[in-house]
C-alpha cells in the first residue's frame, strides 16, 4: 500500500490555477497558463530558501582534501554548511566556522597543518570553500560536510521537490502569486496560503534523543 503521494509539477500548477478559477474541474489549462504557474512555481520555491528550511533539504557531501587553501564547489552551491570535519584514516575531526573578516584577517593564509576552520564564501554560481591551516600532505584524506541544498529547477514533468507534506503548501502559495498575475481578488486563497506554509515550517522541525547533562 502506497503512504507518500508524489505529484508531478503539471499536476501543482493545475491544481493552483483551479484555485483561483483559472481552469475549471475537468478542464486542462492552456500553455500559457500553464508556463505562467511554472514560471510563479520556480520563483516561489527559490523564495522559500530564503526562510532557512533545514530538515528536508540538509545532505551531505565528501570533498577530496588537496593542499589547496579554497575548494570550489561546483555544480553543487550549498545554501549554508552547517558542519565540516576533516576526515583521516576513518576518523572526523570538527571544524570551526569563520566569518569572512575572520579568515581575512589570518596573518599568514598558507600556514600548513590540519585543517581545523573553514570559511563558507556562497557565490552567486560556484561556491568556494576556505580552510585553515592548509593540509602539507595528501594521503586520502576528505573535507566532510553537511549543508543545506537548493531547491531543484523545476520541469513540468517532474515530480515536485518537497515532501508531500508541503504539497498544500506549494499549491496555495503558487496561487496566491499567480492572483497578481491575473489581477483575481482572492483574499481567501492568500489567507489560507499563509496558514498552509506556517503548518509546514512547524513541521520542518528534527527531534532528537540526546540528553546533556543527565535527566
Amino acid at each position: 500500500m502506497a503512504t507518500t503521494d508524489t505529484d508531478t509539477v503539471l499536476e501543482i500548477c493545475t491544481d493552483a490555477l483551479r484555485k483561483i478559477g483559472v481552469v475549471s474541474i475537468g478542464e486542462r489549462a492552456n500553455a500559457e497558463d500553464i508556463e505562467t504557474a511554472l514560471r510563479n512555481l520556480n520563483r516561489l520555491l527559490k523564495s522559500w530558501q530564503n526562510r532557512k528550511i533545514d530538515l528536508w533539504l540538509a545532505t551531505g557531501m565528501s570533498v577530496t582534501a588537496t593542499t589547496s587553501a579554497v575548494y570550489t564547489l561546483d555544480p553543487v552551491r550549498p545554501l549554508d554548511i552547517s558542519t565540516a570535519r576533516f576526515k583521516r584514516n576513518g576518523i572526523e575531526l570538527p571544524m570551526q566556522r569563520m566569518t569572512r573578516e575572520e579568515y581575512d584577517t589570518l596573518p599568514n593564509k598558507a600556514t600548513t597543518g590540519i585543517p581545523t576552520t573553514f570559511y563558507y564564501d556562497r557565490q552567486r554560481e560556484a561556491a568556494r570553500l576556505y580552510v585553515w591551516p592548509v593540509l602539507s600532505t595528501v594521503a586520502g584524506q576528505t573535507i566532510e560536510i553537511t549543508y543545506t541544498r537548493e531547491i531543484e529547477d523545476m520541469n513540468l514533468s517532474d515530480v515536485l521537490d518537497c515532501p508531500p507534506e508541503w504539497y498544500d503548501a506549494v499549491v496555495y502559495g503558487l496561487a496566491s502569486r499567480m492572483a497578481d498575475d491575473y489581477m483575481i481578488p482572492a483574499q481567501n486563497v492568500m489567507a489560507r496560503a499563509e496558514e498552509e506554509l506556517r503548518r509546514a515550517l512547524a513541521f520542518d522541525r528534527e527531534g532528537s534523543v540526546f540528553f546533556a547533562g543527565g535527566y
